[in-house]
């Protein structure tokens, strides 16, 4: 659009992700240029501070699902609570890869030949990997997988090698600012044995990369970033903020999308579970791709694109 300024509104999401972070942001986009105004607003005060910046255009980008926020004038792009059931129907009709999945229903069984051996049980809302288990197929059962009557979703198998592999990259608006990978190599044993197609049960066996007694390693893989730009402007073009969750299956070498993590809670430039991680494996998020100075530049052009 041309005129005059333009109000760009951050309102990151309380302490999960920093609002120290957007201030950061704000500056750099403020000392860039001045056509576009930056500035932070904490979420419980937007919806009365919106009226300061109802006399020009404006964009308020929120880091989490806004969804009681209805701005007077302007654009919002913000998160989107979604069950990972919904994010793979959006991914499948976006032609994104996602790996085989199925409700789990009372009296209903699963077949070997159509899951293979060994499948993945998961919940269908959002845990941070909690509740995550490999069983065997055959054993699968609504009555013994879904406690509490919460839903869950089978889905197939990717052995990724010896160690259980899954990459996370957090876009901006569909571009990249972090990516890692994550491996658990306190879990080698299990791994090959299902990759081996061993017997035995292993039923409660926790398959997620990301936990606590797994690596943290910074990982610009193209592949793995050209699929995660793919579920970002494909699939959630809308979203400003994904922490994309992928595979690569080691037989066959497709990458598969395991969620987008559309909601938030995914900044983890500065929240507590991102400096752990930084300070357990001597890395530096922010450093990887100049993650703040790449915000601000996309910040700007949309801004400048959507402001209204």
């Amino acid at each position: 659009m041309s005129g005059g300024r333009i109000n760009l509104v951050l309102i990151p999401e309380n302490g999960m992700t920093g609002p120290d972070d957007c201030r950061d942001i704000a500056r750099r986009i403020n000392a860039r240029q001045d056509r576009v105004a930056a500035s932070v607003c904490l979420r419980r005060h937007v919806g009365l501070l919106q009226w300061r910046y109802a006399l020009r255009p404006s964009l308020y980008v929120a880091w989490y699902e806004a969804k009681r926020f209805r701005p007077v004038r302007g654009v919002c792009r913000h998160g989107l609570s979604m069950s990972k059931s919904r994010q793979y129907r959006v991914m499948e009709a976006a032609g994104i890869p996602v790996l085989p999945w199925t409700p789990i229903e009372p009296g209903r069984r699963y077949a070997v030949a159509d899951w293979g051996k060994f499948a993945i049980v998961k919940p269908d809302v959002g845990a941070r990997g909690r509740d995550v288990r490999i069983r065997r197929t055959g054993r699968v059962r609504y009555e013994k997988d879904c406690a509490g009557d919460v839903p869950h979703l089978l889905q197939k198998f990717a052995y990724t090698g010896a160690d259980p592999v899954s990459y996370r990259v957090l876009t901006f608006f569909g571009e990249p600012l972090l990516a890692h990978r994550n491996e658990n190599p306190q879990s080698d044993d299990v791994h090959v044995r299902i990759g081996g197609g061993a017997d035995g049960e292993l039923g409660g066996y926790n398959p997620v990369a990301t936990s606590a007694s797994g690596r943290v390693v910074l990982d610009d893989d193209p592949e793995i970033l050209q699929a995660a730009v793919a579920v970002a402007t494909r699939a959630f073009p809308d979203i400003p903020v994904l922490g994309i969750d992928l595979v690569r299956d080691a037989a066959s070498g497709r990458v598969y999308c395991l969620e987008a993590n559309p909601y938030g809670s995914t900044w983890h430039f500065s929240s507590e579970t991102g400096r752990r991680m930084q300070a357990a494996n001597a890395i530096d998020f922010q450093a990887q791709f100049g993650a703040f100075d790449r915000a601000a530049d996309i910040l700007i052009a949309q801004a400048l694109r959507l402001a209204r």
